[in-house]
């Protein structure tokens, strides 16, 4: 019966184009389609019964393959071109894995979408939105992510080393173990989200705003702060070796941090 819920699904996937996006959606659909059709035998069907259960809680789902192929093979067109994408809204795309490097996405719309391990290094993403969607391994290395706004999505271990983060809003997202060496971080904010653990050492800071962020063993060490905000919990926040305004360094004392081997300006 395994081979027969596989060809039934090789069968719905015949009209669309080969792609990575689209094969990695059959192989989940086949994964999650065997895993019930063992579950209902467990219950205690015979197999063909179980069989037919299995493949009628599939559903009419030729209307979702559609659209992700349509989306799929419209952007890689557009990324083959020498076109800039300006305001490119893809909003609810899986594209795990996408190789969207050195492309110009100025103003896209990324909300609610699926971006695993997708790279984006030297692109423009400036004016973007990312809102709820699932960026984990990301790596926008040297891209332009000026002015654009993250809100309840998953940031974890992405790579923003190089990159121009100039007024980026970060809210309410993860960020666990994301990188950000030699990022432009000038007037960026990071509000309600997880910072812990994260590295910003050896950096210049200029008005950017920390604030309601955890940052539980995140380290300053050896960095100028100039107009940072830190209303939030820094007791055990490092900042050994920094160099800070008397503004910043009052209100990091207001709110107990260590402050030993600080130097004021």
């Amino acid at each position: 019966m395994n081979r027969k819920i596989e060809e039934y699904l090789n069968k719905i996937f015949k009209p669309y184009a080969d792609s990575k996006v689209i094969n990695e959606l059959k192989e989940e659909l086949l994964a999650n389609l065997l895993e019930k059709y063992d579950d209902f035998l467990k219950e205690g069907l015979d197999k063909e019964t179980a069989y037919q259960k299995t493949i009628d809680s599939l559903g009419d789902i030729s209307e979702i393959i559609e659209s992700i192929s349509d989306k799929t093979n419209e952007l890689q067109q557009k990324v083959n071109q020498p076109t800039i994408l300006t305001g490119w809204n893809l909003s609810k795309s899986n594209m795990v894995n996408s190789q969207l490097d050195s492309v110009n996405l100025k103003s896209g719309i990324f909300n609610y979408s699926d971006f695993k391990n997708s790279d984006f290094s030297g692109s423009d993403l400036s004016d973007s939105i990312f809102k709820s969607s699932d960026l984990k391994n990301v790596n926008f290395q040297k891209s332009n992510l000026s002015n654009s706004h993250f809100k309840s999505s998953d940031l974890e271990n992405c790579n923003f080393n190089s990159a121009n983060l100039e007024s980026c809003t970060f809210m309410k997202s993860s960020l666990r173990g994301a990188k950000f060496e030699n990022a432009l971080l000038d007037h960026a904010e990071f509000k309600y989200s997880e910072l812990s653990g994260i590295g910003f050492e050896n950096m210049k800071l200029s008005g950017t705003v920390f604030d309601y962020s955890a940052l539980k063993w995140t380290s300053f060490k050896n960095s100028i702060l100039e107009n940072v905000s830190f209303k939030t919990n820094v007791k055990k926040t490092i900042f050994d070796g920094a160099v800070m305004d008397k503004i910043t360094y009052a209100l990091l004392k207001a709110y107990n941090a260590d402050l030993t081997n600080v130097k004021i300006i």
